[in-house]
């Protein structure tokens, strides 16, 4: 089986593409671009550190004139963020069957409502995996710190392929950084995923035999 997964390159998404490999044979990463900043670039290199096939999707220049009207509108990144991650998951579920992302318990923005989750896959007929979806950012960090390296970093940095570090560059360019910073939240941070740690079957090995004398003592 293949498995699509919505790939920012940050330490969620990073997690997620490792919960998927027991289950699937193939699985790629894909990364959503507004077209117009190379955002993408953290994202193909963290894939490649991960060890799966990468490509680029780029978004319609619709989507982003629809997700600007929503920030400007709202005044917060919310429902823009809500709406391109719609539009790319809709995309994902036309040509693959299993289609993942790295939205967590906690998230507000993106996320898709549980009635257009069933909408989606009833309409596709495809499957829609949420695995970080019972998990809460603690935990997400601490299952992520075992397999992978990665570092965090402010989005205004742009360390990030997602949503987010789009719309700030194409808001910046349109109108100005003052409008960034009235709608985007100040001191912001995203991850990226530097490499994945290689010790870590060593390592659970060496756990497996302590507690196997645990239980032999016991």
């Amino acid at each position: 089986m293949k498995a699509t997964v919505l790939f920012s390159g940050g330490k969620d998404s990073g997690l997620v593409t490792l919960l998927l490999e027991p289950f699937f044979e193939e699985i790629e990463l894909v990364t959503f671009s507004f077209g117009r900043e190379e955002s993408w670039r953290p994202a193909a290199q963290a894939a490649k550190e991960i060890g799966h096939p990468h490509r680029v999707a780029v978004f319609g220049e619709a989507v982003l004139e629809e997700a600007l009207k929503m920030l400007l509108a709202a005044g917060h990144p919310g429902q823009a963020l809500n709406y391109a991650h719609s539009i790319a998951v809709e995309t994902l579920a036309q040509e693959a069957e299993f289609v993942a992302d790295g939205t967590r318990r906690d998230d507000r923005a993106p996320v898709m409502s549980y009635s257009d989750i069933r909408s989606l896959e009833d309409r596709r007929k495809m499957h829609y995996l949420r695995p970080l979806a019972g998990l809460g950012g603690r935990t997400i960090r601490a299952m992520a710190t075992r397999h992978l390296e990665f570092v965090e970093e402010l989005s205004a940095m742009y360390p990030a392929s997602d949503f987010e570090v789009g719309l700030r560059h194409a808001l910046a360019n349109r109108w100005g950084q003052a409008e960034v910073d009235r709608i985007f939240p100040a001191n912001h941070t995203h991850t990226r995923v530097i490499r994945r740690k290689r010790f870590v079957q060593e390592d659970e090995g060496q756990e497996d035999q302590a507690c196997q004398s645990i239980s032999t003592e016991s």
